[in-house]
């Protein structure tokens, strides 16, 4: 494909341009809008203690260390705020939007510019490249590594296995997630061994099964000599019998379908909670699962042994052998430096924090810990939520991505390659393994979709070859036009002017209020007041679990501190106190000096999507329910009483500082945040929307 001259390539590469463009500009645009999550501050935090010298090392509870480190660059270079704490995210979030461009020459000249779009108006990627957290910069990584693998395996490079080694420590070192992407295309190569190994064989039985026909011609040939005589001649040509194109197609078909299968039946036997196996631990399940590849493997290895096939000849092991072992050797010993040099924090302390989650020394740390946690952690499963979450979160925000993926599958199927197997079995897996892990969080949808939308690119691309005239084409070009439009739209909304508010999915428990930066502003503010009144700064006391993202917002308070507070426990010395609604006191004998000011700490829905069917009328009621959601945002109270909830807290200040207060504010001291008001829909629920303290 000669791209840089054929003139639809020409318009592509502008619109290629114009979409990076409002990437940077969607992605960097009021990055400090919303509320800090209670991730987001710790994430922040740990990267001002790596900035100060205090960071005691990795623990697999915060994950890696990496984006700590290029967090305190981006503090140390542009300052400290929400938006420069966002700056990572939001920096891989354009860069995942651009990464497609690499695959142009498989995507095609429709599917590019397809796959960038559906990436940047996404509203799963968007309001996730505006998060805090470190899943933006995962994907971006992850990203490059498939990239790398797939280049590694259509037209290997001696350079390859140093840049893949080199990708997947920096993978490492920022989340533990980096073993599910090793697992996924663990099993992908060896699946395509195995099938590599069996075309191979298959067509060397083909060959030998030939039988010659003999076909006579005849041939007239003029010999000019002295008498200018002709002669005819006859001969008889060894010609095949056949000329049918060996069923490659259905065996690369047979073997992907057949994996995908093979590995969803071995999820299903592990079962739910991977952290407690009480029969077969889940490690001997897995094991179970790679032996099974491994016989496979041998088995058409043995095929094409006895048909005498060189094994030099098989496509995979020659990606393999291309950089040779000297390769292969220079990546491990770049990447073993890189790892030691970022779980050491650059060579400075190869002791670990000492926590529980991570006793051993940095090395080891890195290298067992994190898997350990992670598995450990599926047995919990937070985030209180079913196998089909990411289903349906899929289908509430990005119907027009699972619709295009599910017309790419098709495609794939019917006609398969090294690159439709590759990215079939990407989206697959990564929707079958995190729907089967215990921890279910919106921000983990990311991983799920990155695959999908690769793959609604390969089916607009599909959909464009046909060429199809009339309706069809007609009334699928207004449906995506209409999905984009949604999506842009949905974005939006979810992004700058619904981001912090609990009728959006993306909001999971541990957002905060817009209460809780107001009251960080407040405490500011009180705290010059008296200095100037009493002389000494304020003493404020936070509860251990309503501590973040307080921790960030006052990380220049002076006289804040973390507190493990009770009832029995309660400082009564300090000037303002803040503590849970389960730890709310009465304001009598020594009390009697605070007043209390109630608020909300964090929000939060979760809707109960399958609860309460009994019958066609509660389908019914659910079908309503999630319809009017989708147009409004409206959420719905389920039976199990399951609506935008909120974990409401208290402040108790000195009456003589909450005077000063509503003196120097001159309005109703303090202002509490704007709370979305919902219908009757939610009308049974209790905290804030209630009005319950």
């Amino acid at each position: 494909m000669q791209d840089h001259l054929s003139p639809i390539w020409r318009r592509i590469r502008h619109v290629a341009v114009f979409l990076s463009a409002v990437a940077v500009l969607s992605r960097l645009s009021y990055l400090g809008i919303r509320a800090f999550h209670h991730d987001e501050s710790l994430d922040a935090w740990f990267s001002l203690q790596y900035l100060d010298g205090s960071y005691k090392g990795y623990d697999p509870v915060y994950h890696g260390p990496l984006r700590f480190y290029l967090n305190a660059a981006f503090f140390w270079l542009f300052g400290q705020s929400d938006s420069v704490a966002r700056l990572l995210p939001a920096l891989s979030g354009i860069g995942v939007v651009l990464l497609p461009w690499f695959w142009r020459r498989n995507l095609g000249p429709i599917g590019t510019p397809m796959a960038m779009a559906l990436l940047l108006v996404s509203p799963t990627m968007l309001y996730f490249s505006r998060f805090g957290r470190e899943d933006s910069f995962f994907l971006f990584l992850t990203f490059l590594t498939v990239i790398v693998i797939f280049s590694l395996l259509a037209t290997p490079k001696r350079w390859h296995p140093s840049v893949l080694l080199i990708l997947l420590v920096l993978g490492l070192a920022v989340k533990e997630s980096v073993f599910l992407t090793v697992f996924i295309f663990g099993s992908f190569g060896m699946v395509l061994l195995a099938q590599d190994f069996f075309i191979a064989s298959f067509s060397q039985y083909r060959r030998k099964n030939i039988q010659p026909d003999y076909k006579e011609f005849k041939r007239e040939i003029l010999i000019e000599g002295v008498n200018r005589r002709t002669i005819s001649v006859q001969s008889k040509v060894l010609q095949p019998i056949s000329n049918k194109k060996i069923p490659e197609e259905a065996i690369r078909r047979i073997f992907l379908l057949s994996g995908i299968l093979l590995m969803f039946a071995v999820f299903l036997w592990i079962g739910t909670n991977p952290g407690e196996q009480k029969d077969v631990p889940t490690l001997l399940k897995l094991g179970a699962y790679g032996m099974s590849l491994a016989i496979v493997i041998f088995v058409c290895a043995g095929f094409t042994a006895r048909s005498r096939v060189q094994f030099s000849e098989i496509p995979t092991l020659r990606s393999l052998c291309v950089p040779r072992t000297t390769g292969w050797i220079l990546g491990v010993v770049v990447a073993g430096f890189l790892f030691t040099a970022l779980f050491t924090q650059f060579f400075q302390h190869f002791g670990g924090p000492g926590s529980i989650t991570a006793p051993h020394g940095a090395i080891r740390n890195g290298l067992t810990s994190g898997f350990e946690y992670w598995l450990g952690e599926q047995a919990t499963v937070r985030g209180d939520s079913r196998w089909q979450y990411y289903l349906v979160l899929l289908f509430a925000y990005e119907w027009l991505a699972i619709a295009l993926a599910g017309v790419g599958i098709v495609s794939v199927i019917r006609k398969p390659n090294l690159f439709g197997q590759v990215i079939v079995w990407w989206a697959c897996a990564s929707l079958l393994i995190y729907s089967w892990a215990g921890e279910r969080m919106p921000w983990l949808m990311i991983h799920i979709l990155l695959p999908l939308i690769i793959l609604a690119a390969i089916g607009a691309q599909s959909i464009w070859d046909r060429k199809r005239k009339g309706l069809t084409t007609f009334f699928l070009g207004i449906f995506i036009v209409l999905g984009l439009g949604y999506s842009t739209v949905t974005s939006i909304y979810s992004s700058y002017f619904r981001g912090g508010e609990p009728q959006e999915l993306f909001v999971q428990a541990g957002q905060a209020t817009p209460e809780v930066p107001e009251w960080a502003g407040h405490l500011e503010a009180l705290d010059r007041l008296s200095l100037t009144h009493f002389g000494r700064h304020l003493e404020v006391r936070i509860d251990s679990d309503v501590y973040w993202p307080y921790g960030w917002y006052l990380r220049d308070f002076p006289t804040s501190s973390y507190a493990v507070i009770s009832k029995d426990s309660f400082p009564s010395t300090a000037d303002i106190i803040f503590v849970p609604h389960w730890d709310r006191i009465a304001l009598e004998g020594e009390f009697r000096t605070y007043e209390e000011i109630p608020y909300e700490h964090r929000w939060w829905w979760v809707p109960e999507f399958d609860s309460g069917i009994n019958g066609p009328r509660e389908l019914g009621d659910l079908i309503s329910s999630w319809g009017s959601w989708i147009w409004d945002r409206e959420p719905w109270d389920s039976k199990s009483g399951k609506c935008p909830a909120s974990l409401s807290g208290s402040v108790y200040i000195k009456k003589e500082i909450y005077e000063l207060g509503k003196e120097y504010f001159k309005e109703s001291f303090p202002s509490r945040g704007e709370k979305p008001s919902y219908g009757k829909a939610c009308a049974t629920v209790s905290n804030f929307l209630r009005g319950d303290q």
